[in-house]
């Protein structure tokens, strides 16, 4: 899943409310087959053929990387000839229910934003990105989401590494996390203990999603209820190292693309994210 982006354009070169498209980063189509030859595809009918194949195999390599879900792909192509050389209009991946390494989303959508994308798949097997490739990605985190990502053990992990600071430093530590996502805002409700107070103690800091330099930070943190020995400002840093919704974003990182979120909002019990990934052109 965390190489979502390039596994679609390694199938296609090796066999047969979006964001608006920032057009400067698109070229005009070249090295396409002839107007005869893509006309003679689509009224045969061998276009349509090797769209269907192309879908399939994006489906089943995403499957591979996921646990549950359900995966629509739909992939528009010049021709047959075209496809399997790596040049095609557009593709779009959208899943429903889909669970990750852990993480936990709704519905997410990746679609490229280009008329003409170039992908080309060297005899060792190397993928070489002609052109930039810019893709919205749309997401929606349900609340349910978030808390089900919070059980899952690679967030624990994050969870005990503030503990073994805290512990070393004889401080408090952190035995359970759970979100709300009530009037526009997230409620970040944690139990701990602290040194010489037998009873768990409770917490609920509510916070503003903002974006921030491309990611996702919480920000204007309250505290809910009187807790005036807390430090706040120390807890706002700590939440924004275990800000779960973050830590959901970044399964869509990718060491050869850029990725950036351009707004996240708050609907109901609903987070929905809009964001674009810029698959980078390879140097030749």
């Amino acid at each position: 899943m965390k190489k979502i982006v390039l596994v679609f354009l390694l199938l296609l070169a090796g066999h047969i409310s979006y964001a608006a498209c920032d057009c400067s980063s698109c070229v005009e189509p070249y090295d396409l087959t002839s107007g005869f030859s893509r006309f003679f595809s689509k009224v045969t009918g061998q276009n349509f053929i090797a769209e269907r194949v192309g879908e399939s195999l994006v489906k089943k390599a995403v499957k591979k990387d996921i646990e549950e879900g359900k995966i629509n792909v739909d992939l528009d192509s010049f021709s047959t000839r075209d496809l399997k050389a790596g040049r095609f209009k557009s593709l779009k991946i959208s899943g429903k229910n889909v669970v990750a390494d852990g993480i936990y989303i709704s519905y997410f959508s990746a679609r490229t934003l280009c008329d003409f994308n170039y992908v080309v798949q060297q005899k060792n097997g190397d993928i070489i990105v002609k052109e930039d490739i810019p893709i919205a990605v749309n997401v929606v985190i349900t609340e349910d989401d978030l808390n089900s990502t919070m059980n899952s053990s690679d967030y624990k992990r994050l969870v005990n590494d503030i503990n073994s600071i805290g512990g070393g430093l004889n401080l408090f530590q952190i035995l359970s996390t759970s979100v709300k996502l009530k009037d526009g805002k997230m409620f970040y409700i944690m139990k701990y203990s602290i040194p010489f107070v037998r009873k768990p103690q409770e917490v609920v800091i509510s916070a503003d999603l903002c974006v921030y330099n491309g990611e996702i930070i919480l920000a204007n943190t309250n505290m809910v209820g009187n807790h005036h020995e807390f430090d706040i400002n120390k807890f706002s840093r700590i939440l924004n190292y275990i800000n779960p919704l973050d830590f959901s974003a970044k399964i869509l990182e990718n060491k050869e693309a850029r990725f950036n979120i351009n707004n996240v909002n708050v609907q109901g019990d609903k987070i929905l994210i809009d964001g674009k990934i810029t698959v980078l052109k390879d140097k030749e």
